[in-house]
């Protein structure tokens, strides 16, 4: 049986009336009721279909009734999912509209009986409202940007008016006038005919000059003008093109328009494409949004006009439809699942005769069917089953396979062409009618629909679309080679950001071209490999590695430019042999390096680290023979034996040989990665799809190549052979195992000595020596004899000899056959010299004991044995010079670490005992400074040897230091004493006994020189103040008296006088006193001379403000008169003086008392 013989509608015969594509318009044409009726018998109204329309109909009548706004409707769905169809059918139903034959829609659509019910409410609510209206259109079609305008086209169209606002308010004028048809007849039988061309519209659009128009109304309205030409500048002037209007007019068109007597119909507005034609435009989406809002806000308007509007994305997934979500309250979203019942109904409807021959070719073939596109979004799943009959010959995993292409070649640009699916599988059952039953459509077939498309939009390049133009005219094998670049070429159109799991794998390929699935199966898969490997040898495409496997892709120009670098990288390291072998020997030495580090070598309970050194050199470098060495030289494997046999068995060094087999290969398969790797980095990032496509192609070939190296490499590494020095054989079952365990025997053989310092307590020795200089630090290691007995102080004392530099005694005893660390050494330096064994100094011979050394310091320390020795009643009487010099307890075994402090304390009291004159000159501490130039042992013998004349200098120095600080203290005071001397007669004796004190520097000597010149001082200043005092106070006493003989003084009461004399601080005679020198001088710091001077100058004028202070209090009003007090000689002068002070007085008088001053 052939497919075609399978289905209800033959697919050779039959058509699509629509071609798959509703158009949302008001077109009555012939041609158009005929596809209208068409897209009525085969409109599916179930699933998202029915409950759309459902809800948009329940919504309407529920405003309706209420007298609410009416919320905008807002269909959305991918492209050919049905948008426009149901839009369509809605605005074909709303109305009912009449068809060609005379039938009507509801009738001939098969809707369902609740469906039925909200259409015939509907028409019941328009006998009482105006009665039905529909409008549709897309705005795009009318007058570009201006919103209102377009959407007053389709209003005007759906009226059978002209679109053009100026035209519409004409013919509606000449309607309201009642002579419409008067002037189209007239104009009809004026105008010449044409064919083809209709003369009322020809005559309408040439409205402002056309005579015949013009004519027409003179004719048939009366009074309108008195000529053609007045009437002619009466339309011009009333009926003027505009480029907008204002909502208001914009209203008042859509009544005008629709209106049945007055009466605004049930009105459907469609907009078909809403989101199409406003894209990222945001001016559109805002006067899309007013146009809305004012007509569904309008009085007129609000409860009756609903819009409808359409769209790929729901509001809220674009941010410029958001804004419209307001506007459109009710969202009706398809899904592919209301596309694929239509399909089905249709044009993949069976017979009941061959559904169950299908079922049976189905139920053979599952196991293959459900393999493909395994693990991708779009696999089989066990829902496809129930699918499968009513499906074929299209399969379910390459249905959701175009469906994601179509909508994803759209978003690229290539229009509503690619829209429809219903289209695109009518087309794929022709081509498959003919063929067998089993045969069905492959994923590519959308290729040979939609390629010339593709090309005119720029989606594909023409190089590509001729490419592939000319094989699929070619023989078998280059057919099936066009067919996988169509397939390549769709799959790469699929959104990244989607991850649909669908790759260009050998396997997705061959999933997607199987055709024939009874006989062709295993013939494809073996065949599509061999295709692609002679594709991309033809560098028609590129393959590159995944994580989904091995991907093709299409190659192009750039990718081409990038293989033509690769050839050039290629023939370059061809060129260079000697580059290619240091390639190899870093690839090889890299490994051994790798592996060496993975060895963790230690020794003893110390788990001292033993680092291996690794050489590669034809002859072993000398330094090695101290060091756990791994040796590589590229030799033959005879020279390694012999190498290996023939070095001294007690030896460090670990032999490794390297086979030198896979030399060639290994070299091509570096020149392969070194030449993908260069190329990668002389292209650079990639910024174009297909340079990216490139980029990863050539990331492939990398990782194939080092894929490729990595085995070669691990082939050679599995004949590696590990040997110690002597020819022992070193086992382990990986090289890093074996170089550990050849290290292990290696660091016996280097580091034999080891064993006598393996104690974890050295640090604490080192710290308890350093810390406190605890002669018995080597308790910490369990050790309690004599600090040079313990073996590694015997061997380090043995070495150290008459003296040596720490960075010698370090260097020698951590290299073979010792290996301490520097907690062993350095533990066992600073033991020896707290207990005496060593002493230490800095490159300056400056001695230096364990607690003072600083271990940054000791590879520059000097080191040397202790040969002095104290017995204990010696050490007693050292703790004892010690303890008085340091004026502090000196402890059994402190006596190194002190007497160098002991030493600088006395230094300082010594110091304290002179200085500059007048002190006499500090005494000599020649003898602490020579102990100064010994340390250890010979220091503190020394100080033995001299304790005696140690303990008198010191005892000495304390007392005139406390005499000093006294006598001092004493000069300062004369020197301030002194200072408030001068002017007075003793200062020049004073000045003369002090500079000599100085010269002398006799500040200490007895009897004391200052206390005689300091009571001088005193009595001399003591004398000045009390006789200052004395003048003060035989003025004070007369100017009392003046005041107290004063009348009007008299006139105040005590209490008056006592505050009067406070207030100018006449209360009393200031006090003062003068018994001791401090006492003196605070009195001078009070008042000095100077100031007793002055103050005495000062008592009188300040009596006499007290006095006009008591004459102001008894006489308020009392005016004081400044007089001239000229220099009078004669008695005229006198006359004149007097007549002029009369006058001055007697003028002043008139306001009142009068004092003269």
């Amino acid at each position: 049986m052939l497919n075609k013989d399978i289905f209800v509608n033959n697919p050779v015969e039959s058509r699509l009336a629509n071609n798959g594509v509703a158009q949302v318009k008001d077109d009555t044409s012939q041609g158009a009721l005929e596809t209208l009726e068409y897209e009525l018998r085969t409109f599916v109204c179930d699933g998202a279909y029915a409950k759309g329309m459902d809800r948009i109909l329940s919504n309407y009548l529920s405003a309706l009734k209420t007298k609410s706004e009416q919320p905008g409707v807002w269909i959305s769905g991918f492209f050919g999912s049905g948008k426009s169809h149901l839009a369509k059918m809605l605005r074909t139903l709303w109305t009912n509209q009449t068809l060609d034959d005379g039938s009507h829609a509801r009738s001939v659509a098969d809707l369902p009986q609740d469906i039925v019910a909200l259409f015939n409410e509907l028409t019941t609510q328009s006998l009482s409202n105006g009665g039905l209206h529909a409008a549709s259109g897309t705005l795009g079609a009318g007058a570009g940007d201006k919103v209102r305008l377009a959407f007053l086209g389709i209003i005007f169209k759906s009226a059978g008016l002209p679109e053009q606002y100026h035209l519409a308010r004409f013919v509606m004028w000449l309607k309201s006038e009642g002579v419409f048809e008067k002037v189209k007849a007239f104009v009809e039988s004026k105008a010449k005919a044409k064919e083809g061309i209709d003369t009322w519209t020809k005559e309408l659009k040439n409205l402002h000059v056309s005579p015949i128009m013009a004519d027409a109304i003179l004719q048939s309205i009366t009074g309108i003008g008195a000529d053609i030409k007045e009437v002619r500048e009466m339309l011009r002037a009333q009926y003027k093109i505009v480029d907008d209007v204002t909502n208001d007019e914009m209203v008042t068109a859509i009544v005008d328009a629709i209106s049945n007597n007055g009466e605004l119909p049930l009105t459907l507005v469609v907009l078909d494409e809403v989101q199409q034609y406003i894209g990222d435009n945001v001016q559109k989406a805002f006067d899309v949004q007013e146009v809305v809002e004012t007509c569904s806000g309008a009085g007129a308007l609000k409860s009756k006009l609903l819009f409808v509007a359409t769209g790929q994305s729901a509001l809220s997934g674009m941010a410029n439809l958001q804004r419209l979500m307001g506007r459109f309250q009710v969202p009706v979203q398809l899904e592919d699942t209301d596309v694929d019942s239509v399909i089905r109904k249709v044009i993949l409807q069976k017979k009941e005769t061959a559904k169950a021959l299908v079922k049976t070719v189905v139920d053979d073939n599952l196991g293959e069917i459900s393999r493909h596109l395994r693990g991708s979004t779009i696999e089989h799943n066990q829902d496809d089953e129930k699918w499968m009959v009513p499906d074929y010959p299209l399969l379910p995993v390459r249905r959701r396979f175009w469906e994601r292409i179509l909508p994803a070649l759209d978003r690229t640009g290539t229009g509503s062409q690619l829209r429809n699916q219903l289209r695109v599988v009518h087309e794929a059952l022709k081509t498959t009618a003919d063929k067998e039953l089993g045969y069905v459509v492959p994923a590519d077939y959308l290729y040979d629909q939609i390629s010339t498309n593709l090309l005119q939009t720029g989606v594909i390049s023409k190089d590509i679309y001729e490419t592939i133009s000319r094989k699929r005219g070619g023989d078998e094998d280059e057919q099936l080679q066009g067919r996988l670049l169509a397939l390549i070429l769709l799959i790469s159109k699929l959104p990244a950001e989607m991850e649909y799991g669908i790759h260009a794998t050998v396997d997705s390929l061959s999933d997607l071209l199987l055709e024939d699935l009874q006989n062709d199966k295993d013939k494809l898969r073996a065949l599509v490999p061999k295709m692609l490997a002679v594709l991309e040898d033809e560098h028609l495409i590129m393959a590159r590695d995944s994580k989904n496997g091995r991907e093709f892709s299409l190659q192009t120009v750039e990718s081409q430019a990038w293989y033509d670098e690769f050839r050039r990288q290629e023939n370059d390291l061809m060129g260079n042999p000697q580059t290619l072998e240091s390639f190899r020997a870093k690839e090889i030495q890299s490994y051994i390096r790798k592996q060496v580090a993975q060895a963790r070598i230690t020794q003893g309970e110390m788990a001292e680290p033993r680092p291996i050194m690794v050489y590669f050199e034809p002859e072993l470098p000398a330094e090695a023979k101290n060091r756990i060495s791994a040796w590589a030289p590229e030799v033959t494997e005879k020279q390694f034996n012999d190498q290996s046999r023939g070095d001294d068995p007690d030896n460090a060094t670990i032999y490794i040989y390297v086979p030198s087999s896979h030399r060639s290969e290994l070299q091509k398969a570096i020149v392969e990665y070194k030449a993908a790797e260069n190329t990668l980095e002389v292209r650079g990032r990639a910024t174009t799809e297909a340079g990216k496509d490139a980029m990863q192609a050539m990331e492939t070939r990398l990782n194939e190549a080092e894929r490729a190296r990595k085995n070669l490499l691990n082939d050679i590494f599995s004949g590696i052979q590990v040997r110690l020095a002597g020819g022992q054989e070193v086992e382990g079952d990986t090289l890093a195992e074996q170089i550990q365990n050849g290290g292990e025997l290696a660091c016996q053989r280097l580091f034999h000595k080891f064993k006598m310092a393996d104690n974890r307590g050295w640090a604490k020795v080192y710290d308890a020596a350093s810390r406190i200089a605890d002669p018995n630090a080597l308790e910490k290691v369990e050790y309690n004899g004599e600090a040079d007995k313990h073996p590694v102080c015997a061997e380090i004392h043995r070495y150290i000899g008459a003296m040596k530099l720490g960075k010698d005694i370090r260097d020698n005893f951590k290299g073979a056959p010792y290996g301490w660390s520097n907690d062993v050494i350095d533990g066992a330096l600073y033991a020896m010299l707290a207990a005496g064994v060593l002493k230490a100094s800095d490159t300056q011979e400056r001695a230096i004991n364990a607690k003072s050394l600083d271990r940054s310091s000791v590879t520059q320390t000097k080191f040397r044995p202790e040969k002095v020795t104290l017995s204990k009643v010696q050490l007693i009487k050292v703790r004892g010079v010690v303890s008085t010099l340091l004026e502090d307890a000196c402890n059994s075994g402190e006596e190194v670490t002190k007497l160098p402090l002991a030493i600088i304390n006395a230094k300082q009291i010594a110091n304290l005992a002179g200085g500059s004159a007048p002190l006499p000159i500090a005494p000599s501490t020649k003898l602490l400074s020579d102990l100064e130039m010994y340390a250890g042992n010979d220091q503190l013998q020394k100080a033995y040897e001299n304790k005696d004349q140690l303990l008198d200098d010191f005892e000495n120095w304390k007392r005139l230091a406390e005499k000093a600080q006294q006598r001092s203290k004493l000069w300062q005071k004369l020197l301030s004493a002194m200072d408030y001397c001068k002017g007075l007669a003793v200062f020049n004796d004073l000045e003369k006994e002090q500079e000599a004190i100085l010269a002398n520097r006799s500040l200490l000597d007895d009897p004391c020189p200052i206390e005689p010149l300091i009571k001088k001082a005193t009595n001399a200043l003591r004398d000045g103040i009390t006789a200052h005092r004395a003048n003060y106070e035989e003025e004070y006493q007369e100017c009392m008296s003046e005041l107290l003989d004063d009348e009007n003084w008299q006139l105040l009461d005590e209490a008056k006088r006592d505050a009067f004399l406070a207030n100018r601080n006449l209360a009393d005679i200031p006090s003062i006193n003068v018994s001791e020198l401090d006492e003196v001088l605070n009195s001078l710091d009070e008042i000095s001379f100077n100031q007793w001077n002055d103050k005495t100058a000062a008592l009188p004028g300040i009596f006499s403000q007290v006095l006009k202070d008591a004459i102001s209090e008894l006489q308020p009003k009392t005016q004081y008169c400044r007089l001239n007090k000229p220099i009078i000689k004669t008695e005229q002068d006198l006359q004149k003086w007097l007549k002029y002070v009369e006058s001055e007085l007697r003028t002043q008088m008139e306001n009142g008392p009068v004092m003269p001053s």
